[in-house]
């Protein structure tokens, strides 16, 4: 792929690969020992990606952006990366898609770069999780030891594909649960959340896309004070939980039934049980900014 093409289509393999531990990193070695030990280690995974065919097109923090035009030359790559981390002594993560992606100097766009992004957020540190359609780029005598993974969701993408995690060489591997039990455990830990409010009230189901809270009238739930701003909260399903998310210019008082109330400043939080929102929690005598929440075991 040339760094100057002209905008087109192009089928590659797209691989997020992230540092971990550079926020520790910084603080227990200093700004600028990290920053050279992260330097050389960006610059160790740039130059084996380079004689194996990749192309890095994009650093973003301690996260490198490399497409590989044949998917054999990216399984080379991602094979070579335990040595990397060894000798560095860091740990990375991986999140590899294929797909075809808009090529525009010398960057890539499109569903496929951002699936690649959302797997890389999904894996833990030294861990490689690749797609389905990645795997199947593969040729079956090409294809690695891998591990399917239960279905996942990420906030923002309304579905995720098959995921895979590459198996190490040292076979000690997590035993896998039966992904129809995992989520079977975590149906009955979900709850429903139950909203009510001096406008109205409303029931969310565990895994519904996010929902905002504000003064304008596009929210789901639109409170129009002054002192609410424009998008206040947003309400969250991760996985058995619910979290409210600060986003207002006032802030939101959380207060929990039976514990201290919390101020949230573009912060989140779990809910649990029931308790009140508070939005603008300075206005007094404001029954009509509070949102009552309660949560209700699901029945399944």
């Amino acid at each position: 792929m040339s760094p100057e093409s002209a905008v087109q289509n192009q089928r590659l393999g797209v691989l997020f690969v992230d540092i971990c531990g550079s926020t520790r990193l910084y603080e227990q070695e200093g700004d600028v020992a990290a920053r050279r030990r992260i330097r050389q280690m960006l610059d160790a995974l740039g130059e084996a990606a380079a004689v194996r065919g990749g192309q890095v097109l994009k650093e973003i923090g301690d996260e490198l952006l490399i497409v590989f035009e044949q998917m054999p030359a990216l399984l080379s790559f991602v094979q070579v990366l335990p040595a990397i981390q060894d000798a560095q002594a860091m740990r990375c993560k991986t999140g590899i898609h294929l797909g075809s992606v808009i090529v525009e100097r010398g960057d890539v766009f499109g569903d496929a770069v951002n699936t690649a992004a959302r797997i890389v957020s999904l894996a833990g540190p030294g861990q490689v999780l690749l797609s389905r359609d990645a795997l199947e780029g593969l040729s079956v005598p090409e294809r690695p030891e891998v591990r399917a993974l239960p279905p996942l969701a990420v906030r923002g993408k309304r579905a995720m594909p098959d995921l895979f995690e590459l198996m190490d060489e040292e076979g000690d591997h997590t035993q896998a649960i039966d992904a129809g039990a995992v989520d079977a455990l975590r149906q009955a830990l979900s709850s429903v959340l139950l909203l009510s409010w001096a406008g109205g009230r409303l029931e969310l189901a565990p895994g519904c896309e996010d929902m905002t809270v504000g003064r304008d009238r596009g929210n789901a739930i639109a409170i129009p004070f002054p002192q609410v701003s424009r998008t206040h909260l947003r309400i969250e399903s991760q996985g058995p939980y619910w979290l409210v998310h600060d986003l207002s210019t006032n802030g939101t008082l959380l207060q929990e039934e039976g514990g201290a109330p919390v101020m949230l400043r573009r912060e989140r939080s779990r809910l649990s049980a029931r308790g009140v929102l508070q939005l603008a929690p300075s206005h007094a005598g404001t029954g009509e900014t509070r949102i009552h929440y309660e949560l209700l075991k699901k029945m399944i």
